[in-house]
Order: C-alpha cells, then structure tokens, then sequence
C-alpha cells in the first residue's frame, strides 16, 4: 500500500506559461478532435486538513479560431458551451490523494453550462523542488474521462453509415505545474 506524500504546507498558483488544459473527442469515427484552453488559472492549497485544488478555465479561450461559424457555434452556441451564458468551466476538489509512488488521484465537482457533476481524475504527482531562479515548484498531470450529454451537450448527428457524428465520451487533460506563492 502506498504512503501518502503532501507537498509543504502552503499555496501553490498555477504557472500558466508551464501549463496545458486539453480535451479530446472522437469525430466521425476517424479522427480526435483536439482542443486547449489558455487563460486557466488554479491553486493548490496545503494545510493540517489536507490538499485542496481549485481551477478556472475562461470558456472564451478554447484553441478553436477558424472558421468562425464553427468557433461561433462550439463556444457561444447552446449545443455547446454557451459562453454568453456560461463564460467559465469550474472545477473544486473534495478529496486530493497524492501517494509517495507519484500516484495522484483528484475528486471533485466540475462545473460546465451552469451543471455540476463529480468527477475523479488520475494521474500523477511531482513534489515540490527548488528551480533554479529559487523559486519551489510542484506538478500535477491528470486525465479523466466525461460524458459530455451529463453536461447538457447533446449536440449530435447520424452518419449516413451509421454511427454518431461526435463522440460521447471527452477526455480531459491537465498538465499543472504550480509555483509556491507564499
């Protein structure tokens, strides 16, 4: 059984520069459809409770810009994002488990369109070490997989063969590399 690992007591602020927020999506049953998000922000709080992780991604920033139809319908469009309406994904922790083995497991609720649901992800951890500018930093690379239609996302589309025009099923990434802040 693996032993817990807690960074040192503190509050960690995401380097946005060190750090990719990604989804994947299965697109006619040929490709995946790959997109990012900029402008995420999170923290990583430690203290005698625990660890905390809370983020924000502007919905706005999603990596998808040409054609603007198509941006226009994926991120303002209510078959998707509704960023008019919804202009932020959220995500807060309930439970952070970080073994000495690297093994990280994240619990929490994800926020999209206004709609909350748990959701575990999985992944790893790097504790925290001194960089070489004397900063300390720590990293948290995390995958979790998502229905998108539990998010009210239920966009769809026949082929004419069969099978749906966009998957289900979204894989969302996180690479986090955290500087500590105090």
């Amino acid at each position: 059984m693996a032993t817990a690992a807690h960074p040192s007591v503190g509050v960690y602020e995401l380097d946005p520069v060190h750090s990719t927020v990604q989804f994947a999506v299965r697109h006619v049953l040929v490709s995946t459809f790959r997109g990012s998000f900029s402008d995420v922000t999170a923290q990583l709080t430690v203290d005698d409770d625990g660890v905390g992780l809370v983020g924000r991604v502007p919905v706005e920033s999603i990596s998808i810009v040409e054609p603007a139809e198509f941006r226009d319908h994926v991120v303002r469009g209510a078959d998707f994002f509704d960023a008019d309406s919804f202009p932020a994904i959220m995500f807060r922790s309930t439970s952070v488990e970080l073994d000495a083995d690297g093994t990280a497991t994240v619990s929490g609720t994800l926020t999209i369109r206004g709609v909350s649901r748990a959701v575990t992800a999985r992944g790893t951890y790097s504790p925290p070490r001194s960089d070489p500018f004397g900063n300390v930093r720590a990293g948290l690379e995390l995958r979790a997989a998502i229905d998108r239609r539990s998010w009210e996302m239920t966009w769809q589309m026949a082929l004419p063969d069969g099978g749906d025009a966009l998957g289900w099923d979204v894989e969302i990434t996180a690479q986090l590399e955290f500087l500590r802040a105090d």
